[in-house]
């Protein structure tokens, strides 16, 4: 059996390499993506079973990854391209008032920083076994 595949979008090089030894040692496979059009383009490609997405990223804020990643494909060339069904956790250090923006574009979960490598993973097995 596969391990899931989690892609985590965050610019922090440092928060991203302790949540991927973390989710490693969990038994998860883990993507790094340093800013939001790296984020976008891994995703399409990579089709993840969850993604761990920051806020406050540079080239693409959070919010504006989280519209594309849930939006429909928009024609057959992008087809392929089909995001919309993979689960987001979002996390940020700032701002836990925009909770709610992105829950109605569709995030299962969000986490405030610092975080917690034991609570995201709890959250991580939650939202998988709604998948």
């Amino acid at each position: 059996m596969s391990r899931p595949k989690i892609l985590v979008i965050d610019d922090d090089k440092e928060l991203s390499e302790l949540v991927k030894v973390g989710l490693e040692d969990a038994g998860y496979e883990v993507f790094l993506a340093a800013d939001g059009d790296e984020g976008v383009k891994i995703a399409r490609e990579l089709k993840p079973d969850l993604v761990v997405l920051d806020v406050f990223l540079p080239r693409k804020d959070g919010f504006t990854v989280m519209k594309e990643l849930k939006s429909p494909a928009r024609n057959s060339h992008t087809a392929g391209n089909d995001t919309r069904n993979i689960p987001v956790i979002v996390i940020t250090g700032r701002a836990p008032m925009m909770e709610d923006m992105f829950r109605i574009e569709g995030a299962a979960d969000f986490l405030i920083k610092p975080v917690d490598i034991k609570a995201l993973i709890g959250k991580i097995e939650k939202v998988l076994e709604k998948k």
